[in-house]
């Protein structure tokens, strides 16, 4: 499987489970939105992160501007903002980092602790601390 038909899987999937986020919370009634942003960092962003490693270790802007699409719809409707809101400020806002680089961060460390594989020499922005929770957790 080449990674454009994993990215239009993850996107399918993706489509699925915003819809069903739809089903239980609207903009201005269902599911608070601290469960909102709960139930995207625990069960979507963790089925999204599904094979990164693969895709993510060096994201090229392809794959991020796709990542990026597929994380705006929740990050809409876990804020209930305008459609006319930028990705970029709804990031800010809700504190949720880019998808690219949050799984760009996964595969780093799937790749250093249960694949083995070396690094690149470009680790400056991986924090000691969260070497060693990695490979403790």
């Amino acid at each position: 499987m080449n990674s454009n038909t994993h990215l239009e899987g993850q996107s399918t999937r993706a489509t699925h489970l915003y819809q069903n986020l739809l089903k239980i919370a609207g903009k201005s009634w269902g599911v608070p939105m601290n469960h909102r942003r709960a139930l995207y960092k625990t069960v979507i962003e963790r089925v999204l992160a599904h094979g990164a490693v693969a895709l993510c270790l060096e994201p090229t802007l392809r794959i991020s501007r796709k990542l990026s699409t597929i994380q705006r719809p929740f990050l809409l409707a876990i804020s209930g903002a305008y459609r006319t809101t930028s990705t970029a400020a709804l990031q800010v806002i809700l504190g949720i980092p880019p998808l690219h680089l949050q799984l760009q961060r996964e595969a780093r460390g799937t790749a250093l602790f249960r694949l083995r594989l070396p690094l690149s020499t470009n680790v400056s922005d991986i924090d000691p601390s969260e070497i060693e929770e990695k490979a403790t957790g």
